[in-house]
């Protein structure tokens, strides 16, 4: 694994390799900070036969980042606190719930996509320290051309495999824990089957800081089988920390298919969370923890 880059702070971690074709600078790849800025994004002249944004009907400025024809990420450049789809908008009341408003954290994101959640901890939370993970280096040359990030942002990219690079990290004595782990591990609507297992997700909770959590976003086709396989590998990696499900009701009965939002808290879920779940949307929201929870997903015992 290597680091692409900092639009604030270029620094490498790992094998400290620099890489000829690597994501550096303010903005577009391969331009170093202090250039001149690339020119403005061309739709048909820079089109992609793999990668594609397309216009959200539901806003002007909203983005969604289509690979291989799947939608993968919403943004909105103008307002990264506008979180559209379900799943980022309960993971941004995850958020929300650390430490005091607008206090830097410290965000590991494995998975980075369009950049949506560290563009939002960026505008909610200044000055905190992100590091994302993403192993598509062709889609992030793609996402950062057509949508650079704010050049104050203390944002690290690492181009690797996460599952090497959480053991790269959980490893290296000089890496500081993190408050908010997020696993978001998807090809088209595949995750890797890493994110089952219990070494894993031992691995994730090691990075997780004193009073942090770690969330997933768990897409699952109805039955749950995905998600009783991930919050399962969580149990037996920490058996003491709290587990809380977030999602839309259907989908957390088993009756339909949809993405549910597990979060591992080590020290105890934050303790504005489940109300900020339930209240602010999106709607119908339902929240899962304690025997409910274990009922759900294994039954009566």
């Amino acid at each position: 694994a290597e680091l692409g880059y900092n639009p604030r702070d270029p620094r490498r971690f790992g094998s400290g390799r620099d890489s000829s074709d690597g994501l550096e600078g303010d903005g577009a790849p391969g331009q170093r900070r202090g250039t001149s800025r690339p020119p403005a994004w061309d739709d048909a002249g820079m089109a992609h036969d793999r990668i594609e944004f397309e216009t959200d009907v539901f806003s002007p400025s909203g983005l969604t980042l289509l690979v291989d024809g799947t939608a993968q990420s919403h943004v909105d450049p103008d307002d990264p606190t506008r979180l559209f789809f379900e799943y980022a908008r309960r993971i941004g009341h995850v958020v929300d719930a650390m430490k005091l408003p607008g206090e830097p954290l410290r965000v590991l994101h494995l998975g980075g996509g369009a950049m949506t959640l560290p563009r939002y901890v960026e505008a909610t939370r200044p000055d905190s320290r992100q590091v994302v993970v993403e192993l598509d280096r062709e889609m992030l040359a793609v996402v950062l051309a057509r949508l650079p990030l704010p050049s104050s942002a203390d944002i690290e990219i690492i181009v690797g495999d996460a599952a090497s690079v959480v053991g790269e990290l959980a490893a290296h004595n000089e890496v500081d824990a993190f408050d908010v782990v997020v696993v978001d591990l998807y090809t088209r609507l595949d995750a890797p089957a890493f994110v089952d297992t219990p070494g894993f997700m031992a691995g994730c909770l090691r990075l997780v800081a004193p009073g942090g959590v770690l969330v997933a976003n768990v897409a699952d086709a109805a039955g749950l089988t995905r998600l009783r396989a991930q919050t399962g590998a969580v149990a037996r990696a920490a058996p003491s920390a709290e587990l809380l499900v977030a999602g839309d009701p259907s989908a957390l009965s088993g009756a339909e298919e949809g993405n549910a939002v597990l979060v591992a808290a080590p020290d105890g879920v934050p303790v504005d969370l489940v109300r900020r779940l339930l209240e602010h949307g999106p709607h119908p929201a339902e929240v899962l923890e304690g025997p409910r929870l274990d009922f759900v997903l294994w039954g009566a015992c």
